[in-house]
């Protein structure tokens, strides 16, 4: 079983705080965007709110300003909303689910652009190409990937995948750690959950982005009954306070901090990111619906929390879904770019530490892999990764994520 959390012995960003900084220490907006190089394109005429063009590939931004905003729910305002309830009962989730998410809180975040839209597959195709070839700069890899991770979507170049690889339709099938890598190579990063949190909700505690009132006719969820993705900006209905779209459906989009379901109760006030938690666990967190048989409504809220294994363990393509599920539901895991205020997010020296700390995990799962294999009389040495995100992964029993198993496990939009 896994160990409980430890925050004062985790590892925080270095921008997270229990003090909020000065107006005076925020860039402005005409500032972030000159640090990154934006092009303001001039109000959109859907609602006048201004996008900006990024130099490296024409991706549209929005500007999210710094201030406080309502994080996180309270139990009457979920368990008030029958039809909340009545799809996180078809989706067999309990309380335990929802507590991950109270109690609501006021956080500050500092000023940030957002992706108007989920990253495409013609956005995603040019860093694909960089890594086929070789050229792709090794610093733009999570430093606890241990080696060359495969940024290669699940299913790429299968026909079952045909339906997934329109050019505007979003990324899917990828690892956190392939999110991680382009979002780097972007110039920027991936959102922390509060910076999610707030571009997808505003500072009104909305429960889904355009409102309280749930529509499957504003968003790209199971109830909307597509049974694939679409392409972005599809439900302009659905759109954020900020002008960002698909935030409630589509793909569930990786966030940045590391996944603790207690998190709420220790978390920092600003700008919180959990960079990796103690004891170490290889989840990293997750948020929004997505179009497939488990992207139902009670995840499409701005407050629900998922989770993924830092590399979804998918199953073999050529063999018979292991949870008798289509392969094609494992495709629901996408990505969107954060520009921040904040770039650094390691403390300094802590990346060596972490690095070791990893490598004496896996030492210790696979020493009792091997136990275990001998106890069962099964032949044989697992060869294991030094670090989190190498394949092959562990044996699922070695740890406590043993729901990474099944379509909803490997990549969950919700966790349970």
């Amino acid at each position: 079983m896994i160990q409980p959390f430890a925050p004062n012995k985790s590892t925080w960003a270095p921008f997270s705080s229990r003090t909020q900084p000065a107006a005076e220490q925020e860039p402005t907006e005409a500032a972030l965007a000159a640090r990154y190089g934006l092009e303001r394109i001039g109000p959109r005429a859907l609602d006048q709110i201004v996008e900006y063009r990024h130099p490296k590939n024409g991706m549209r931004f929005v500007f999210v300003p710094g201030g406080l905003f309502r994080m996180g729910s309270n139990h009457g305002d979920i368990f008030s909303d029958r039809m909340v309830i009545d799809s996180a009962l078809r989706g067999k989730v309990n309380e335990d689910y929802f507590a991950q998410e109270q109690p609501q809180f006021e956080i500050y975040v500092s000023p940030f652009f957002m992706g108007v839209y989920e990253v495409t597959n013609a956005e995603y195709r040019p860093f694909l190409e960089e890594y086929r070839a070789g050229k792709l700069d090794p610093a733009l890899e999570w430093p606890m990937s241990g080696g060359k991770p495969n940024h290669v979507p699940y299913l790429q170049g299968d026909p079952r995948r045909a339906g997934f690889d329109g050019d505007q339709q979003p990324i899917c099938g990828i690892t956190w750690l392939s999110a991680f890598a382009f979002v780097n190579w972007m110039g920027g990063r991936l959102p922390t959950e509060a910076e999610w949190e707030k571009a997808s909700r505003g500072t009104d505690g909305r429960t889904y982005p355009w409102g309280n009132q749930f529509d499957a006719m504003r968003l790209n969820v199971q109830e909307s009954q597509n049974r694939r993705t679409v392409d972005v900006g599809t439900y302009p209905g659905g759109r954020s306070p900020y002008g960002c779209f698909d935030m409630g459906g589509n793909v569930a989009e990786f966030c940045l901090d590391a996944f603790e379901e207690r998190l709420f109760r220790a978390i920092p006030t600003s700008n919180p990111c959990l960079v990796e938690r103690s004891p170490l666990r290889d989840r990293r967190s997750q948020r929004g619906g997505s179009w497939n048989r488990f992207g139902q409504l009670y995840k499409a809220r701005g407050s629900a929390r998922g989770f993924s294994l830092t590399v979804p363990r998918f199953p073999d393509p050529t063999l018979e879904s292991r949870d008798q599920f289509p392969v094609t539901e494992y495709l629901f895991a996408g990505v969107r770019v954060c520009l921040p205020t904040h770039l650094q997010i390691f403390p300094e020296g802590s990346q060596q530490r972490l690095i070791a700390e990893w490598n004496e995990e896996f030492a210790k799962r696979i020493q009792a892999q091997r136990a275990r294999q001998a106890a069962q009389g099964r032949a044989g040495t697992p060869e294991m990764p030094a670090l989190p995100g190498t394949a092959p992964v562990i044996d699922p029993t070695t740890d406590d994520d043993t729901d990474g198993g099944s379509a909803e496990g490997a990549s969950s939009g919700g966790g349970r």
